[in-house]
């Protein structure tokens, strides 16, 4: 199934913040984000661009701000022979399904969900519905050229076409793709079977780690350093969170390490602050304070420059579970600032599924 995300408006294309709620929900509702095309405004040729488009894809949502959605209502209207009318202030194409601010046409081979949007404003509901004949999973503890091998055999039984992507050194993400529906299933089961505890469905690891934790309802906590809160902003992304997230602490600098984690100064001169001793007793220090039953830590170099002997991208990461059992590992990161922080949260979540695998199983 061919799906668009389409953009008409300066307004949105130039607003970063609003642009990315656009893409949250979109993939909320398709599980995926296939192609994007973005224009700043409508022009003389968008009735034969709206033509074409109709005929590449299945399935097209069109999100255009207020100044530009007459003209592409008219647009739809003409092209499916039909009429404007009136709907709660809001002019539709008569066919249309309809809801505020969005409506859907439907032509002979493709349909076109028209969303209008304002940046103050909540988005308005995606309407239409396409069928899904792909499904992500990740599979932890194996490389990506291991996983792959081991799932050619089922491709084959199953005639399904794979994707895969490493997200970590021990994670991978794969797409398969089915072009008979119904094979999509025993696929997924077999593969559940073929890697018991090391698949998991959905393509974010943090967020089935996060439900996880909810479901048996099992506190979690963070001191972080160089990722700057960024566990604690990422899990708080996730509704419901409030139930196993009370605090953390974001320890950047040495004083704040020894003052709230009560990390002795001797374990952070010299760099020490640079080191798995230093994220075992942030562990130890954040039990002290938050008392969860997860305690992650986190400590490195993500700037440009190295420090002193420490090389940037040099993380040192931690888990530990309320009866002291804990794991530790440094990682060494290639990238810019914020992609060595996105990385280093990544993989400090999926030590939990080291730590206590049987928490974690599917």
């Amino acid at each position: 199934m061919k799906h668009l995300l389409y953009l008409i408006g300066d307004e949105l294309t130039i607003n970063e913040k609003f642009k990315n709620y656009i893409y949250r929900t979109y993939e909320a509702k398709f599980k995926e984000i296939n192609e994007i095309r973005i224009q700043n405004k409508t022009d003389k040729d968008l009735p034969f661009l709206l033509e074409n488009l109709l005929n590449q894809y299945d399935f097209i949502t069109l999100f255009t701000s207020p100044l530009h959605y007459a003209t592409v209502a008219k647009i739809l209207a003409t092209l499916n022979d039909d009429n404007l009318i009136l709907k709660d202030d809001t002019l539709v194409p008569d066919k249309a399904e309809f809801s505020k601010n969005s409506f859907v046409c439907n032509f002979s081979n493709s349909k076109i969900n028209v969303v209008k949007i304002n940046p103050s404003e909540k988005l308005p509901d995606l309407l239409g519905y396409i069928k899904l004949n792909f499904a992500y999973f990740c599979i932890f503890g194996m490389d990506d050229e291991s996983a792959i091998l081991l799932l050619q055999t089922l491709t084959k039984s199953y005639e399904i076409s794979i994707k895969s992507t490493k997200l970590l050194d021990n994670l991978v993400l794969i797409k398969a793709t089915c072009a008979n529906f119904g094979k999509l299933d025993g696929f997924l089961n077999s593969v559940k079977n073929l890697f018991g505890q090391k698949v998991f469905l959905g393509k974010d690891p943090i967020h089935f780690i996060s439900f996880k934790l909810l479901e048996k309802k099992l506190k979690i906590s963070f001191a972080e350093s160089c990722t700057g809160g960024l566990c604690a902003s990422t899990l708080t992304k996730i509704s419901g969170v409030s139930e196993i997230f009370e605090g953390s602490i974001v320890s950047y600098s040495n004083r704040i390490k020894h003052e709230w984690l009560g990390i002795s100064e001797s374990v952070l001169k010299n760099n020490g602050e640079y080191s798995e001793r230093c994220v075992y007793f942030m562990l130890k220090g954040i039990f002290k304070t938050a008392n969860p039953d997860f305690a992650l830590a986190i400590s490195g170099v993500v700037g440009e420059k190295d420090e002193g002997k420490i090389k940037s991208g040099t993380i040192y990461i931690g888990a530990m579970f309320r009866d002291g059992t804990f794991i530790q590992e440094t990682l060494y990161l290639d990238g810019d600032r914020e992609f060595m922080q996105e990385q280093a949260v990544l993989a400090t979540f999926c030590l939990l599924l080291k730590l206590k695998p049987e928490i974690f199983e599917i």
